[in-house]
């Protein structure tokens, strides 16, 4: 695996006091929270996978796989955590705080696309490979890059710690 492009992604999940059964207990205070979630972002091409390689002549032609996006190290910014419970409201349970982490990382993984990570990490790769193959006597000739759009990105990413 040849990783060229790492990122440290974090965003704001916000938890209010609806529980949806019991309405009525916002009568009695508020209940709303902050969590901060982060995660390490890598982004590479497997080189075991590349699909096609031929040789002609000097010129060494060469297509990549698709990148992969590793999704690892989420954890959640405790020290930085914002409560606000008020009155006679409980404070948020660990389910409760434990569905609002999932909910982080999807919000992560929804913001992959933005974050022009793909387009760089082929750069990368084919300046390495091309590198190594001009050491080698050739000339590297790499075939074009896909384009990934936003619904592409689903399959890209490899949620390496699983969903908490």
């Amino acid at each position: 695996m040849l990783y060229t492009v790492e990122a440290e992604v974090q965003v704001l999940v916000e938890g209010h006091g609806k529980d949806g059964t019991n309405e009525w207990k916002g009568l009695f205070g508020k209940r709303d929270i902050i969590i901060p979630v982060k995660a390490h972002v890598k982004v590479g091409i497997d080189l075991s996978k590349i699909p096609n390689m031929e040789v002609e002549g000097d010129r060494v032609y060469v297509t990549l796989p698709d990148p992969t996006i590793d999704l690892e190290s989420t954890e959640i910014l405790w020290d930085e955590v914002v409560s606000d419970v008020t009155g006679m409201r409980d404070n948020f349970s660990s389910k409760e705080k434990e569905f609002l982490t999932r909910q982080g990382k999807m919000k992560i993984m929804g913001e992959l696309p933005q974050m022009d990570l793909v387009e760089p990490a082929q750069e990368h790769a084919e300046q390495v490979l091309g590198n190594l193959i001009s050491a080698l006597g050739y000339k590297p000739v790499f075939r074009a890059k896909p384009v990934y759009e936003e619904f592409d990105f689903v399959r890209l990413i490899n949620d390496v710690e699983g969903m908490p």
